[in-house]
């Protein structure tokens, strides 16, 4: 897009927008002169990690206040004035923070590790420590002491379930708060020395219901966003030195599949990480074991769309941000979690291995997985490479190539799969575009070899009005992905959505927030260009309150042209041929932190040939930090043409209790059925986290309260016993 058609769109954005708005709509990011600055003093005498901020060191440390909000007025100082601090030694970087509360009363979620940053007071300190403005290291705590690491990529790849080695601990008296960081250097991915260092801190306060930041950012972006941070100065960082970390494991299994006797299967294994500079990293996995990765939530599928299950798996979600291309959650050449299965079912990993280096010019990065022969699928081997180059501050070009080849087996026949690929990122101002093509090469003796190609584009422009993304994709006959992830086959489509973000100087002081939001899609079929279906779902009133309820109404329109039978659930089949039908909804949600939260939906109208009454309700109650009980229910009903019986209804439950009789140690169980996919799920597992990323886990999971159907997999009773120990030379 021009320089000169940006400054149009912009101008009619913020024309149509000024009188609706309280801040202006654009700023962009400070210059380096003007970047706020915050100074690290070198201490010989490192603080005591507990809370307190009366260690000789802080008091000798400069405090750094101002604190401006992002929620609810853009840009005026913070209700309760923050301040920080930063020290450093050769081995870390040590952060204290001391946050006012007046109203004495912490809101608080939960205190498992990674915990959702929505739902409850917290702090998070965000580094850059490439300098590079793209990549942020987040280390986020609550008032309790529960940690939360997280990777971000240019503030829009994000690796949630990141971890690494750092401590952090708090105190809470009755009017403030005050928490103490302690981030290893051996922790991060840092430039050479003399690299300026970027840094940003967020505070959410929860009871009235506001966030806030150091370093100033427009409400439109996140403080993921690097280009608008802070300069740290003062800092010297230590020269690389041997950064080894070791994590074995140990397991024991005790197994009872359908009517089996019982079995035990010890097992054991591990992972090497080595950074053999600052900026690379070089990991080796061996007998890899994922028993403590928690299992994946049921859901109802009523579209004509697979189902997105993220990955879970600690292994493949350290730098999986590099690796992303296309559309997450719709088309992507690498998806790991196809690592591991075939055929849904699980398949032992032999030994991988992962390299990735960045600067703050470019990235690379390899990976290698092998899976041995397992009950009749062949051995097979995983490879992916990766590289990207900056462009500018906040733009990218690159490439990717995965290559999957899986050896006979008594079932299969030798087959290989590359999909090479090459994409783009480009931001200016509140524009963002991105674009990728992609190439599929899949040969088998008996097939032989076919070609297939796909590609993405999206355009998103933001800002406190709200936003508008336009996206296109194109998915051939013949492409296959085989390490990746597709959600349709052969379909090129459009989709169009966004919404207005209005908060008019009139508006009442209970209500913060409202707009009219769209979300809607067209398909075709792309080796015809044959009509498939279009849906508009858009809500004319969505209103946030000042305390952060939320409420909203629907409504639905779809068009749909089946070529052969489609049956979202059991005994409900739609024939082929063309429909039309509107649907109409209700959704509201509380504000999470509450001691009591819910929040639900209900739909009806027509679907397809019949008709259809949807809905969910999750309700929670935390009495008090250490508890949570939650439970979710989600209820269709079908009837009418296409319907075999006078009603088919489907019941999906979720129950789950967690306690934590510390941040380090925690108890959770839930359960889950889903009638129509004749699940029934018993989870219970026990956390210790005794060291710093050291754990020890014990998981029951028991599928066995679900009736058998013709093959429908075996009910299994598992007890797994896992301890693993992260060793740092």
């Amino acid at each position: 897009m021009t320089g000169r058609c940006q400054q149009l769109v912009l101008s009619v954005l913020a024309t149509a927008g000024g009188a609706w708005a309280q801040t202006p709509d654009f700023f962009e990011p400070p210059s380096p002169t003007e970047r706020r600055a915050l100074v690290a003093v070198h201490t010989s005498s490192p603080p005591t990690i507990d809370g307190a901020l009366d260690d000789a060191a802080w008091v000798a440390a400069t405090a750094s206040a101002g604190f401006v909000q992002v929620e609810p007025r853009q840009g005026a100082p913070a209700t309760n004035a923050s301040s920080v601090r930063l020290l450093f030694d050769d081995r870390a970087l040590y952060i204290a923070a001391d946050l006012p509360q007046p109203e004495g009363r912490f809101n608080q979620r939960d205190l498992k590790r990674d915990f959702e940053t929505n739902e409850c007071d917290l702090f998070s300190v965000y580094l850059d420590p490439l300098g590079d403005g793209r990549n942020a290291f987040i280390f986020s705590v609550n008032p309790y002491g529960a940690q939360r690491d997280v990777q971000v990529i240019d503030d829009s790849i994000v690796e949630p379930n990141w971890d690494t080695v750092w401590r952090v601990a708090t105190r809470r008296s009755e009017t403030a708060w005050s928490v103490e960081f302690a981030i290893p250097f051996k922790s991060l991915r840092y430039g050479p020395q003399g690299t300026p260092w970027g840094i940003q801190f967020l505070r959410r306060e929860r009871g009235v219901n506001e966030d806030t930041v150091f370093s100033r950012i427009p409400r439109s972006v996140g403080a993921a966003r690097m280009a608008y941070s802070a300069r740290v100065d003062g800092l010297v960082t230590p020269p690389p030195s041997l950064a080894l970390q070791l994590r074995p494991y140990v397991i024991g299994r005790l197994l009872k599949d359908g009517d089996a006797p019982f079995a035990f299967a010890p097992n054991v294994g591990g992972e090497v990480t080595w950074s053999p500079t600052s900026s690379t990293v070089l990991d080796l996995t061996v007998n890899t074991d994922f028993a403590e990765t928690d299992v994946d939530r049921r859901v109802v599928n009523l579209s004509r769309f697979n189902v997105f299950f993220p990955e879970r798996r600690q292994f493949f979600l350290e730098s999986a941000g590099l690796f992303n291309a296309g559309f997450q959650g719709f088309l992507q050449p690498f998806f790991s979690r196809r690592i591991g299965l075939e055929d849904g079912a699980p398949v032992p990993i032999g030994a991988g291995t992962r390299f990735v280096y960045r600067s703050e010019q470019r990235s690379a990065g390899g990976l290698a997985i092998f899976t041995p022969e397992h009950q009749g699928h062949g051995a097979t081997l995983f490879g992916v490479g990766r590289y990207t180059h900056h462009l500018g501050e906040q733009s990218r070009v690159g490439g990717m190539v995965v290559a999957k080849h899986a050896f006979a087996g008594s079932s299969v026949e030798t087959n290989t799969n590359v999909v090479p690929v090459v994409d783009g990122f480009f931001r200016s101002g509140p524009f963002t575009t991105s674009a990728s093509l992609m190439g599929s090469i899949t040969n088998a003796p008996s097939t032989g070899t076919s070609l297939g190609w796909s590609a993405t584009w999206s355009n998103n422009v933001s800002g406190p009005w709200g936003n508008l993304e336009v996206n296109g994709f194109n998915i051939s006959k013949s492409f296959e992905a085989r390490t990746g992830f597709v959600a349709r086959e052969n379909v090129v489509g459009l989709s169009i959505n966004g919404g207005l973000d209005l908060r008019p100087l009139w508006r009442p002081a209970w209500l913060r927030n409202f707009g009219p939001w769209v979300d809607s899609y067209a398909l075709w079929q792309s080796s015809t260009l044959q009509f498939l279906e279009t849906n508009v779902l858009m809500s004319p009133w969505w209103m946030q309150f000042s305390g952060g309820d939320e409420v909203f109404v629907a409504v639905e329109h779809s068009e749909q042209r089946l070529s052969e039978p489609f049956s979202p659930v059991r005994r409900v089949s739609f024939a082929p041929g063309a429909y039309g039908f509107d649907r109409y909804g209700v959704q509201f949600l509380t504000q999470a932190s509450r001691v009591v939260a819910f929040q639900g939906d209900a739909s009806f109208g027509r679907y397809y040939s019949a008709s259809r009454f949807g809905g969910r309700l999750q309700a929670s109650v935390q009495p008090i930090p250490h508890v949570r009980l939650a439970a979710q229910y989600s209820f269709n009903r079908f009837w009418g043409e296409g319907v075999e019986s006078a009603n088919v209804d489907t019941h999906l439950w979720l129950l789950e209790a967690r306690l934590a009789l510390t941040p380090k140690l925690q108890l959770i169980g839930s359960y889950q059925r889903d009638t129509d996919g004749n699940a029934s799920i018993l989870n219970a597992r026990v956390a210790w986290e005794f060291l710093p990323l050291s754990f020890v886990y014990v998981v029951l999971t028991d599928t066995r309260g679900a009736f058998r159907i013709e093959n429908g997999q075996l009910p299994e009773l598992r007890l797994v016993a896992k301890v693993t120990y992260t060793f740092r030379p």
